[in-house]
């Protein structure tokens, strides 16, 4: 407990230390960059009144000056110049006594390998070897094509150690936020296939990169042996990151609804590309000076693209206009600051990533509103659909009912001229009985050969075949009699009148018909519906029967019961269906006969009341003799 209870003490005396040796700062800018050390000792330096100096975006060198006295207290610590500020290209660091006698130098710098560093620290930092007390006077030579930034401090090494604290925990902060936000869209992606999320990602991705270049996090840990990586990483970085910004927002935003904006976004999306490429062959002072324009137009145009989006209704880009504001902000003071018209260095050096920060937090809650946005839309659109669904289905199956109907009825009408065909075959033959009893008693009468015998048998043929006429038009009336109403009826009298009134077409034909039907079988249905199926069953077992040209014709109906279903087949010996066409047959206007002969509409009309109307079923197979048609109903 004590060893923790030590160490937080320390960490907390480091953090509030105040070790710092002071010094008069002045400086020089050489111009002709030839200057040497010594002849810089002859010249008149420009004093200082700040130990942070920002001179601007420049690539001539400039020198400074530190004047300092090492008193009898301090000699018993050890010192350390430390420059808190990474993207310096060159720094050379001449350290001289009261007598201007050189003590050491040292030569580091962005673009100097990293490895000769004495520290591994993302700044730099260089022991002073002060081994009396007395006046010392550093001159430091700084060359760099970026902003021009030099934050001086002589330390102590327990202030050094100290300071390294805070900026580690910020640091591990930041950019764990990103690894989690990385991590968190990552996980979404693969989770919803949304491409803007693999834009987001890559958009994070190169900009942690830019940051890392920014704050020698990149080069102390990364790419520090790599000279082409450590001179580009900051300017790949930045024009990277603008271009898929402005990629991200018009996939984002949608923007091609607008079209004025998203030419302006494609133009600058194309200038952003021509400044990555530029980054291979162009200086590096000529693109920097560029980016740090574009650091603040970009944003800026971004910011519009999302208040149009706002307007037009576009919930998510309420979080995407804020993120970019709070970032646009900080990009103009980090700018502003680099180009020296604002000072406020440890503030200013921190804003960028201030905003960054928070506006990749609101970028991806942009993101997932816009999910949300999405889904709430889908779900919408998806209970209207439902509604709406609800409402066709009722109205397409009132439709397929009056279709069912009418199909229905055009078959009842279709085969009327067969029905009176066979009314007409079946009273030929009655009538033909007639005329031949109406001429034997017309012969007996003129021959005077009529007696009461005679009449009497003629008058019972003729009563006979009259009741044979006036069943089979009973039989044919009630084929045709509309009456919708259910009933309980014997099944097997609608196979007698289908039989009857199919008498003139099984008889020409010299069909047999058998029936094995068990006793008493009784259903609930519409009568006269079961007849027209039974009646376009005989008709079709007919025709296959004539054109099969089979000399032992029959039709076979078997009745029976089995788990409270009626169970009826009618089977010919016509020989079967053709596989190919056996699972079609019940399709509507499907027919294998001519057009003179079928309309396709008989089966699948029988199909339909079974199934519709009496919540039967039918199916066909093929028996050994022929086609075997089973009709299932339920028992009354």
């Amino acid at each position: 407990m004590t060893k923790y209870l030590f160490s937080f003490l320390f960490i907390l005396t480091s953090l509030f230390a105040q070790e710092e040796l002071s010094y008069k700062l002045a400086y020089f800018n050489d111009l002709s960059n030839e200057l040497s050390v010594e002849a810089l000792q002859h010249k008149e330096l420009i004093p200082a009144n700040t130990q942070m100096l920002n001179l601007g975006i420049t690539k001539t060198p400039h020198w400074f000056k530190l004047d300092f006295t090492l008193t009898q207290r301090d000699l018993k610590k050890n010192w350390w110049l430390k420059i808190d500020y990474p993207p310096l290209d060159y720094i050379d660091i001449y350290l001289y006594d009261a007598n201007k006698k050189l003590i050491s130098l040292s030569n580091t710098g962005e673009l100097r390998p990293f490895k000769n560093k004495k520290i591994s620290d993302p700044g730099f930092v260089e022991e002073l070897q002060l081994n009396e007390t007395g006046d010392y006077t550093l001159y430091i030579r700084v060359q760099t094509e970026g902003a021009l930034q030099v934050p001086l401090k002589l330390v102590s090494t327990q202030k050094l150690i100290g300071d390294q604290y805070l900026p580690i925990i910020l640091s591990g902060l930041y950019y764990g936020l990103f690894i989690i936000i990385l991590i968190y869209n990552s996980v979404l992606f693969f989770y919803t296939r949304d491409q803007n999320y693999l834009l987001y990602i890559s958009f994070i991705a190169i900009f942690v990169f830019w940051q890392l270049s920014l704050d020698g996090i990149g080069i102390a840990f990364l790419w520090g042996n790599y000279p082409w990586v450590v001179s580009h990483a900051s300017t790949l970085g930045s024009s990277g990151f603008a271009l898929l910004a402005i990629i991200f927002t018009r996939n984002f935003l949608q923007t091609q609804k607008y079209p004025k904006l998203d030419k302006v976004l494609q133009l600058f999306m194309y200038l952003t590309f021509t400044i990555f490429i530029s980054v291979f062959i162009m200086p590096y002072h000529y693109v920097i000076k560029t980016i740090g324009a574009f650091a603040i137009i970009v944003p800026t145009l971004l910011i519009i693209a999302g208040f149009t989006s706002l307007r037009d209704g576009y919930r998510p880009a309420r979080f995407y206009v804020l993120g970019w504001v709070v970032f646009l902000l900080g990009c103009i003071l980090f700018s502003l600051n680099k180009f020296a018209i604002i000072g406020g260095f440890e503030f200013m050096s921190r804003a960028m990533q201030i905003g960054s920060a928070v506006e990749m937090l609101l970028l991806s809650w942009a993101l997932g509103d816009r999910v949300k946005s999405i889904r709430d839309e889908f779900l919408t659109k998806s209970n209207e659909l439902n509604v709406t669904l609800q409402q066709r289905i009722q109205i397409g199956l009132m439709k397929e009912r009056q279709k069912d109907k009418m199909i229905i009825e055009q078959s009842r009408m279709a085969s009327l001229g067969e029905m009176i065909e066979q009314i007409a075959h079946q009273w030929r033959q009655p009538l033909n009985t007639l005329a031949l009893i109406n001429q034997n008693l017309y012969f007996k009468f003129k021959l005077e050969a009529f007696d009461a015998k005679a009449f009497d048998k003629a008058h019972e043929q003729i009563d006979e075949n009259l009741q044979y006429m006036s069943q089979t038009i009973d039989d044919f009336r009630d084929f045709y009699k509309k009456n919708p109403e259910k009933e309980t009826y014997n099944i097997i009298d609608v196979i007698h009148s289908s039989i009857s009134i199919s008498e003139s077409l099984i008889k020409y034909a010299k069909i047999e018909t058998i029936i094995n039907a068990e006793e008493g079988v009784q259903v609930n249905n519409i009568k006269n519906e079961l007849m027209q199926v039974l009646m376009n069953l005989i008709k079709n077992a007919h025709d296959a029967l004539v054109e099969n040209k089979n000399i032992n014709r029959k039709i076979t109906f078997e009745l029976w019961t089995k788990d409270k279903k009626v169970h009826l087949c009618i089977e010919d010996n016509a020989g079967g269906i053709p596989k190919d066409v056996i699972d079609k047959i019940f399709n509507p206007y499907f027919t294998t006969k001519s057009e003179e002969k079928g309309t396709g509409l008989g089966l699948y009309m029988s199909r339909s009341i079974i199934h519709d109307h009496m919540d039967g079923s039918i199916k066909v197979e093929n028996s050994d003799n022929g086609a075997r048609f089973i009709i299932i109903l339920p028992q009354a």
